[in-house]
């Protein structure tokens, strides 16, 4: 039999072309890309001291809308504050003030590239001599160090409310369990020990992120089976590619809406709406919002966010490589659509500053870069990234203020 003619297993083709896209944008981009998978790899070889007696460990959490922090001490000396990001390949840091004052040392450049269509961000590697999270000690630990005067991710460095980021190259040593309702996220150099009524399911590992079995009820007719990443990084529901649905000529039931959002790559348009049915491990969701962003490849792009993973205690276990999605105590699923066309980001004074503006209504009075003072009489600094999400995916009068004499309502219709 001719050797061609052979049937070829899909992971082998995947493997395959994984391959060769490396390699063409080796040749096109040379040391920028090179250097990236060379930080990518830089952390292969680190294991963790479990300075603890117990098997798990309680950490300093918060949840700041529905993205995961914890805190962490870097060299023995500097507390950050760290986002837990399933999405991101390798660790990396923002030059904040805590950060500066760690003189870390700079050593071979980078450019981080994800979600975007400007420019990847600039940064360049450097080394931390210890990162205690909880009682796990890493030592000599290569990370990615943006600047943020050369990223398109931040408008302002007060928009920097934390400290950086830990990548799969610290989570993989872990077992973790998120519980929002609690406030707790956990950890364990030991794998989970599920109880009886838990059905874990298997994930597996592709490009250094988690990859799970979905089914998506796209509108009333069309139902697929999906691959998705878990991104705790991000802040979203559910992101999909435009390239696949246009090319199998689906749409999506209701409207759409035009939206935003900001990357590594700097601004990033897409539309919003919704699909009929989420299933994700044991879990279904009805009417879940989705991102439809542009992509070149129908594969590009398929990943679940915080917004859905969050709203339930999520376990996910790298040792063996499996994973649960349960229900939160007396917190049923809410699918939340903004309504308003903006995109505001806290500042570390609290307020909010406008980082997109699709609203026609606003556009005239309200800038890129303006700070929103007041939502509906109550200071900004008062109100909660979560509380901002339900104020503007409730139908209804929404009035903003840049000062307290300087304000503009506008009335939010429902989906």
């Amino acid at each position: 039999m001719d050797f061609f003619q052979l049937p070829i297993p899909a992971k082998t083709l995947m493997f395959i072309r994984q391959t060769l896209v490396l390699f063409l944008l080796l040749c096109v981009t040379g040391c920028g890309i090179a250097n990236n998978l060379r930080l990518r790899q830089a952390n292969d070889d680190l294991l963790p001291q479990w300075n603890s007696s117990e098997a798990t460990a309680q950490l300093t959490a918060e949840f700041n809308g529905y993205k995961p922090y914890i805190r962490v001490l870097v060299n023995g000396t500097t507390e950050l504050k760290l986002l837990l990001d399933t999405g991101a390949s390798f660790s990396l840091l923002w030059d904040s003030a805590p950060v500066r004052q760690l003189q870390l040392q700079q050593g071979y450049p980078l450019e981080v590239g994800g979600f975007g269509q400007q420019r990847d961000s600039a940064a360049f590697q450097t080394e931390l001599a210890s990162v205690a999270v909880g009682p796990a000690l890493f030592e000599k630990v290569q990370v990615a160090m943006i600047q943020m005067a050369n990223t398109g991710y931040f408008l302002t460095p007060e928009e920097a409310t934390y400290d950086g980021v830990i990548g799969h190259d610290l989570l993989r040593h872990f077992s973790w369990v998120f519980d929002r309702s609690s406030g707790q996220i956990s950890l364990s150099p030991q794998p989970y020990q599920a109880a009886k009524n838990e059905q874990m399911q298997p994930f597996t590992i592709s490009w250094r992120k988690v990859v799970v079995q979905s089914s998506l009820q796209l509108n009333s007719q069309t139902r697929i089976d999906k691959e998705l990443l878990l991104d705790t990084g991000s802040r979203h529901y559910l992101k999909i590619n435009q390239a696949y649905l246009n090319n199998q000529n689906i749409q999506l039931d209701g409207k759409l809406r035009e939206g935003a959002d900001f990357g590594m790559s700097g601004r990033h348009p897409n539309l919003r709406g919704k699909i009929n049915e989420l299933q994700l491990g044991a879990q279904t969701m009805a009417r879940v919002p989705v991102n439809i962003l542009p992509a070149d490849d129908e594969d590009d792009w398929w990943l679940v966010g915080s917004g859905v993973l969050m709203q339930h205690r999520l376990v996910l276990d790298y040792l063996s490589q499996r994973w649960l999605l349960q229900p939160l105590p007396q917190q049923p699923f809410q699918a939340r659509f903004n309504l308003t066309g903006l995109e505001l980001r806290k500042l570390q004074s609290g307020r909010f500053i406008v980082r997109d503006n699709l609203n026609p209504a606003l556009q005239a009075w309200l800038k890129v870069g303006d700070e929103v003072l007041q939502i509906n009489g109550i200071a900004s600094a008062d109100i909660s990234k979560l509380t901002w999400l339900g104020l503007s995916s409730k139908a209804g009068l929404l009035t903003l203020c840049r000062a307290a004499a300087d304000c503009r309502s506008i009335r939010l219709t429902a989906e």
